[in-house]
């Protein structure tokens, strides 16, 4: 890579952090790597947290020659499958020194930046020109798993996001996803980068702070979370009500949150389908008359999608199936490199773990995961996503976790259910017996003010099954 690349100019904290500067923090940090650590492969990583320093930090060690693995900012959830190769060296800067004990606990070569002089910003750097980069998945139902990709093919990625969406000129970038999880990095840094736009950055999400930077009106793209979406929705927070233009969601969005968000900015939340290992294989750039919240639409140019048992056994339009994909920026495989697995690519086809059909007018349409299915102790095999479905239909009700439980009388189905008021039991009891056959109802059932997430704003579901087992057993127990 290189070909010129600068960091992008950011907004932190009501500061600005010019272009320059990120560079010139860059170059001195590549400076005091030193020559023999620039130029070794040996695996290398870094906490990339959501903070200038940390960006700067990433693109002097993009100017290196190691894959680099990028770790979020809590040591807790550094324990993946496999385990982080014992000898990584991790690279902390100053601001990081406290999380040495940790990174020596789990065998990881650290290597602690000392406080520096800014240099001049080099342009001759070759910033993005390591080989590739280590992400890991959101760990919703187990450790979380690395997942490796080509520089090259993160730069394609945002490079073909962007062209699709069409930014105007000037317009500005609100990045507040994990900016070490793949999709914070390929919609909020990397689409910042590739278009050298400024990236308004947030440590974490914070709707006070978060519609601030809307005001400004320099910040025309925002990629966030369903629950993100609702927290802002149900914002009582006066002054403008601005929204970027193009506010985009990955997951599954109900259909009360999409209306109170359209209700209150007047602008339609837009979907984005994507994994870790694919990056973005939709968006929808529709006019805002025409977008269908529930539809994640065409295929980015460059992206291949097709519905099927296998990429040989195609499934007509309107009939459901495994959704597969295909491009230039898919991974390269799970793992730390060199020791990579394929994940069951076919063809250069990769077998997501999602179920989708396609419709007449060509729009892809999730119907949620495969693995997501649930066969009941009776046989019954259960869509969460119908059952979600149903539940969000009741007023009141913001977000639903569906999972498989365990009984003593087998395998069930559970929902935890998100609410925005009180809500009885039994009233959602009654509005599911007249909403769905009997054999698709939940054997749990319990409401929550706010449902388990992990950190990347994804449901945990591992702790939503816990949840729903202990209010089983204590209900038996009644």
């Amino acid at each position: 890579m290189g070909d010129g690349i600068m960091p992008p100019a950011i907004v932190f904290r009501g500061r600005l952090w010019p272009a320059s500067e990120i560079a010139a923090i860059a170059t001195a940090r590549w400076n005091a790597l030193g020559e023999p650590f620039r130029a070794s492969s040996q695996l290398t990583a870094m906490v990339m947290a959501n903070h200038p320093d940390a960006v700067a930090l990433f693109f002097a060690l993009s100017a290196c020659q190691a894959p680099l693995i990028l770790l979020p900012p809590d040591p807790l959830n550094w324990r993946t499958s496999p385990v982080i190769p014992p000898g990584t060296r991790l690279v902390l800067s100053p601001m990081l020194r406290h999380l040495e004990p940790q990174s020596a606990a789990l065998g990881l070569d650290v290597q602690e930046l000392p406080d520096s002089d800014l240099l001049p910003p080099a342009r001759e750097l070759p910033f993005l020109s390591c080989p590739g980069f280590v992400f890991f998945t959101s760990g919703s139902t187990g450790l979380a798993r690395p997942v490796y990709r080509t520089t090259r093919s993160l730069v394609d990625a945002s490079t073909a996001l962007t062209d699709a969406l069409q930014f105007p000129p000037d317009a500005g970038v609100l990045g507040v996803l994990p900016l070490d999880r793949s999709y914070g990095m390929n919609n909020g840094l990397m689409a910042a980068t590739v278009l050298g736009r400024p990236l308004g950055l947030l440590e974490r999400f914070d709707h006070t702070e978060f519609l601030a930077l809307c005001a400004t009106g320099t910040y025309w793209y925002w990629a966030g979370t369903p629950v993100m979406a609702d927290i802002l929705s149900r914002s009582q927070q006066g002054g403008s009500a601005a929204m970027p233009a193009m506010c985009v969601v990955a997951g599954r969005l109900s259909v009360p949150v999409c209306n109170a968000f359209e209700a209150r900015f007047s602008t339609p939340l837009r979907q984005l389908y994507g994994t870790t290992e694919t990056l973005t294989i939709t968006v929808d750039t529709a006019p805002s008359q025409d977008v269908r919240s529930e539809m994640v639409v065409h295929p980015l140019p460059g992206v291949e999608v097709m519905i099927g048992d296998t990429p040989q056994e195609l499934s007509s339009v309107g009939t459901p199936g495994r959704i597969w994909v295909r491009s230039r920026w898919l991974m390269e495989g799970y793992g730390f490199p060199p020791d990579l697995q394929s994940g069951g690519i076919v063809d250069g086809w990769w077998p997501t773990p999602d179920l989708g059909q396609v419709e007449a007018d060509g729009r892809l349409a999730l119907l949620g995961r495969l693995d997501d299915r649930i066969r009941t102790g009776a046989g019954h095999v259960v869509n969460p996503g119908e059952v979600a479905a149903a539940l969000e239909g009741y007023p009141g009700v913001t977000d639903v976790a569906v999972v498989p439980i365990n009984t003593a009388m087998g395998s069930a189905l559970g929902a935890l259910v998100e609410i925005a008021e009180a809500i009885r039991l039994l009233d959602l009891r009654n509005h599911l017996v007249r909403s769905l056959p009997a054999w698709t109802r939940p054997r749990a059932l319990q409401t929550v003010s706010q449902l388990p997430r992990l950190a990347t704003g994804r449901v945990d579901r591992r702790a939503c099954i816990e949840l729903l087992e202990d209010s089983l057993h204590f209900d038996n127990l009644s």
